[in-house]
């Protein structure tokens, strides 16, 4: 594969995808890749060009963000693979090579972006573009009251909100979002520890919720889904995300819809159609909070070796009626974290680990 500068930008211009310039390599291993990437690096060089040293080094950083995005197609093992989503938005494009990860109302599709992971959240039914124009309101609010505190951390990133036109001419809308390397959800976490977690591990998860809930909430916000699978931890940092915000909408409105997989996670003024509040979504949570110690949130039953003050907090979360529930998500953070000092001592920092079979990038 010989070039000249001139081809090699001609090259870059015309790229799909990273094999379109490294080649197809065989074997597809980092090694081979390195050597292909040295050797168009000499060709780019701005040293060998010092008349197009401009020129230069733009193809050099063209192709440093080609190699990154490479290096992990070859640890995913799909180099070479024909993408199965391809989204330009003005300067950006986004290629997505993984099979998408179905969800109730989307698909979420892996994909790069500038040499960036994130994921392409489309709608499946463009009868629900609303619901990606809510989660998108609400992203940008948060992201516009929240820059630079260290709150933020508890929730997503949107990249973007744009439209995709799909072979019948429809429309779909599709948030960008910044993919979260090292998390998993509540609900991989239930799958993989049926019996339950310690309560220390499982409360350190609930108070990320909870703080997340009480930004929500302080900005007029009811998230409206928090379901096992809506909440994300990073078990190297203990980080907590909570995603899934297509159910948001001003405290006070009735939610627009409900997961059917977690039916019996919703407390009862959903159902009546009456107005979501805070203490809507602080039953939510308690649910998982359940989850994750093994009980049953339908019946508000948790196993013996739950300390009875924080059964006692769950359950007064979980009661009928929402008059009756805590409604102040920084209150109830802050109960968890006094029934913990009291149980288990100061702070401390526990390792947590998935098994391997149940880890996600």
């Amino acid at each position: 594969m010989n070039h000249s500068l001139t081809s090699l930008m001609h090259v870059l211009g015309q790229a799909q995808m990273p094999s379109d310039v490294f080649g197809l390599l065989a074997p597809a291993t980092p090694e081979a890749l390195k050597q292909r990437f040295r050797a168009l690096i000499l060709v780019a060089h701005p040293d060998h060009n010092p008349t197009r040293t401009a020129e230069a080094a733009a193809a050099c950083q063209a192709l440093q963000v080609l190699y990154a995005v490479a290096q992990r197609q070859i640890a995913a093992g799909v180099y070479g693979v024909a993408p199965r989503i391809r989204l330009s938005s003005g300067p950006r494009v986004y290629v997505g090579y993984a099979a998408p990860i179905a969800g109730e109302l989307c698909d979420l599709f892996p994909a790069e972006a500038d040499g960036g992971p994130v994921l392409l959240k489309a709608v499946r039914n463009p009868q629900n573009n609303d619901l990606l124009q809510a989660e998108a309101r609400a992203l940008r609010s948060i992201e516009r009251s929240l820059a630079g505190q260290r709150v933020r951390a508890h929730f997503p990133t949107l990249v973007e909100h744009v439209q995709l036109s799909d072979a019948s001419g429809a429309r779909r809308q599709v948030n960008v979002l910044r993919a979260e390397p090292g998390t998993v959800s509540l609900a991989d976490v239930i799958r993989a520890y049926p019996a339950g977690l310690h309560p220390a591990d499982a409360a350190w998860m609930f108070n990320r919720v909870l703080a997340a809930l009480a930004v929500t909430h302080a900005l007029g916000l009811v998230h409206g889904a928090v379901t096992p699978a809506h909440m994300l931890v990073r078990p190297a940092d203990h980080n907590g995300i909570l995603i899934g915000w297509c159910a948001s909408g001003p405290i006070g409105t009735p939610l627009r819809l409900r997961s059917p997989a977690y039916a019996a996670d919703y407390p009862s003024e959903v159902a009546a159609r009456q107005p979501a509040t805070p203490a809507t979504d602080l039953y939510m949570a308690a649910a998982c909070m359940v989850r994750l110690l093994g009980g049953d949130p339908a019946g508000s039953t948790l196993p013996r070796s739950v300390p009875r003050p924080l059964a006692n907090l769950l359950r007064a979360c979980l009661l009928p009626a929402p008059q009756r529930r805590p409604s102040d998500a920084w209150a109830v953070f802050d109960d968890v974290h006094t029934l913990l000092g009291e149980l288990y001592g100061p702070p401390q920092f526990r390792p947590f680990a998935m098994p391997a079979q149940s880890s996600k990038v």
